[in-house]
C-alpha cells in the first residue's frame, strides 16, 4: 500500500519559472485565456499562433523574468484521514477537520470522500505571487490594455502550471503513475463548498508563502490555487 513520505507540511518557496513553464498548456493559453482563435480554421490558427501568439508570449515571459513578476511557490502536505458517511475527516494534529461532500444522484452514488481509502489525503496551495496582478494594473494604468489582458491570462495559466508541477511532485513522492488520481478544488461540483478553503488554510498555513484568504474565501494574491489530491485510480474519472 502507498504511504506518504511524511505527515505534515512543507514549503517550497524557490520553484523555478522554467520548471513551471514546462507544464504550461500553451494551446489553452492562446486559444482560451487570450481568446486569439475565435473561430479560425486550422491553417489560420497556425498562422495566428506563429505570427502573433508566440511572439506575445516570448515578450511577456522575457519581461516577467527580468522583472521577477512570476514567483512560483507551493505549500503542500500529507494528512491522515478517514471517511465517515459523506464526510472526510482529516487529522491536522492538534485538531481534526470535516469536509462534507455531495454524493452523486446517479449510480454508483459516489462522493469525493469515497476516493481516500488509502487512509491519507494530500493537499496543496500554489501561487505565482502578487507580481502579475501588479504588472497588469501598471499596464492598464498606462493605457496598454491588451498587455494587461494578456498578463492576467498568462498569470492564471502559470498558476495552473504551478499546481500541476506540485501535483506531479506529489505523485513522484508517492511512487504512483504520472496520471494517477486527481486533484479537486473547492467551489467545483465534487467539492462545492468554497468555505472549505478555511479548513485547507488551517491545515497548510499558506500565509507562509504569502497567501491570505478573504472573508468570502477568495485567495490573495489572485493567481493562486488550492486542492486536495486523491491517488485512487477512480478519481481521474470522477465527475459528479
Amino acid at each position: 500500500m502507498t504511504t506518504p513520505p511524511f505527515f505534515g507540511t512543507k514549503v517550497l518557496a524557490d520553484i523555478s519559472v522554467e520548471d513551471v513553464e514546462k507544464l504550461l498548456d500553451m494551446e489553452a493559453l492562446f486559444a482560451s485565456r487570450w481568446q486569439l482563435r475565435q473561430g479560425a480554421d486550422a491553417d489560420a490558427w497556425d498562422r495566428i499562433r506563429s505570427e502573433k501568439a508566440i511572439p506575445i508570449y516570448a515578450r511577456l515571459m522575457a519581461s516577467s523574468r527580468a522583472r521577477k513578476v512570476i514567483t512560483p511557490k507551493l505549500v503542500y502536505g500529507y494528512f491522515q484521514c478517514r471517511k465517515q458517511g459523506n464526510g472526510l475527516i482529516v487529522d491536522g494534529g492538534k485538531r481534526s477537520f470535516r469536509f462534507d461532500l455531495p454524493r452523486e444522484r446517479q449510480e454508483p452514488h459516489r462522493c469525493l470522500a469515497d476516493l481516500f481509502d488509502a487512509g491519507f489525503v494530500a493537499m496543496q496551495v500554489a501561487t505565482v505571487g502578487p507580481g502579475a496582478a501588479k504588472a497588469a494594473a501598471e499596464s492598464f494604468a498606462r493605457g496598454i490594455y491588451t498587455d494587461a489582458f494578456y498578463i492576467k491570462g498568462l498569470a492564471a495559466a502559470l498558476a495552473e502550471a504551478t499546481a500541476a508541477w506540485g501535483h506531479a511532485m506529489i505523485r513522484a513522492e508517492l511512487g504512483v503513475a504520472a496520471d494517477a488520481g486527481e486533484r479537486f478544488s473547492p467551489g467545483y461540483p465534487a467539492f462545492p463548498d468554497l468555505m472549505d478553503q478555511r479548513k485547507i488554510f488551517a491545515l497548510l498555513e499558506p500565509k507562509r508563502i504569502g497567501i491570505a484568504l478573504t472573508e468570502t474565501c477568495q485567495m490573495v494574491p489572485e493567481y493562486s490555487t488550492s486542492a486536495i489530491i486523491s491517488i485512487d485510480p477512480k478519481a481521474a474519472h470522477f465527475r459528479p
